[in-house]
């Protein structure tokens, strides 16, 4: 056989095992490929939906956990002269990944109650919370000539504030604003700020005051050797209401409001970001032990009514200052 004809016959060997361009052949790479491609596609949609489900769980289980576990509330409990919060509203926002806690703080007066702060504060499920409107945020303090002293107002509703003035301490001057409450209008609800000349007993207290009309207990959380490094004749240490720590009182029963706060002073002492100030808190009422109702000293009181209600106390000896907050209508 000739060269020529050997080369021929491999040529026409070649095309017969050459079927990778084979129109068969092709179809069927392109359909392998075609699902391979929708196999790659409904994978990576379902691994999108299993992930965006997964985020979309968890961001929610976080929010929830931060809107439960929200210890301002709390602390609110324990700080802040007769006011406490009287409602929480969540309104969620995109995917409920976020929501925007609408607060309300009321104040009790007599037997009324009235609105003291509205804010606004946006909780994310994860990172900080951002202060979107605080009503009362921007406190004004004026000189009062009428009081012959600093005067805190609430912005929210022009409101005075009260102040508490420290029985370890010597001041310039002693407010005696309780008079005055006594000679409003008989169609007037005052409360008054009641600072003693020593820190008493829970027991001393209702003995030598009763419990009518008090609305509010001042209690001692701070240690001696504090005070003790303020000059004597400071005004510095005079305690604006907002920054005032005790409870509230509910009807006649002083000894359970009094378990709550120890309460609450308890939980927040075990985490949150209130952990570190409340456990100096519990150190200024009982530096040896974690406290207990026993251990309560109080250095005030806040009582609230008409002017006839109120001058009962005027004869108190106890009594070292008293300032008059806010006022409002009877009717």
């Amino acid at each position: 056989m000739s060269n020529n004809d050997k080369e021929y016959e491999s040529e026409e060997n070649n095309k017969d095992l050459d079927f990778v361009t084979s129109p068969s052949l092709q179809k069927s790479i392109k359909k392998a490929k075609s699902k391979q491609t929708i196999k790659i596609l409904i994978i990576s949609l379902l691994s999108t939906c299993i992930l965006f489900f997964g985020v979309f769980s968890t961001g929610q289980y976080l929010l929830q956990k931060r809107l439960v576990n929200d210890d301002q509330s709390l602390f609110n409990q324990i700080n802040g002269a007769n006011v406490y919060t009287v409602s929480e509203m969540h309104v969620y926002g995109f995917l409920n990944l976020s929501a925007v806690k609408h607060i309300t703080v009321n104040k009790t007066i007599g037997d009324r109650e009235i609105v003291w702060n509205k804010k606004e504060v946006e909780i994310p499920f994860i990172g900080k919370k951002t202060v979107i409107d605080n009503e009362r945020f921007t406190e004004r303090t004026n000189f009062s000539e009428r009081l012959n002293r600093e005067v805190q107002y609430n912005s929210f509703n022009g409101e005075r504030e009260v102040s508490f003035y420290y029985p370890q301490q010597k001041y310039d001057y002693y407010p005696n604003e309780l008079e005055i409450a006594t000679q409003l209008d008989d169609n007037t609800l005052a409360e008054v700020a009641l600072s003693f000349d020593k820190n008493y007993t829970l027991k001393e207290i209702q003995n030598l005051m009763g419990l009518e009309n008090i609305n509010w207990v001042w209690v001692k959380t701070i240690k001696e050797d504090k005070l003790g490094n303020v000059k004597s004749d400071s005004n510095s240490r005079i305690v604006d209401g907002p920054s005032a720590d005790g409870f509230q009182v509910r009807g006649d029963d002083l000894n359970s409001a009094a378990k709550t706060f120890i309460s609450n002073i308890e939980l927040l002492s075990k985490e949150g970001k209130y952990q570190t100030t409340v456990k100096k808190l519990a150190e200024g009422i009982n530096p040896n032990s974690f406290p207990e109702v026993d251990d309560l000293r109080i250095s005030g009181v806040i009582v609230s009514g008409t002017p006839n209600e109120l001058e009962k106390f005027q004869d108190l000896e106890i009594i070292q200052a008293s300032t008059i907050g806010a006022t409002i209508d009877l009717y």
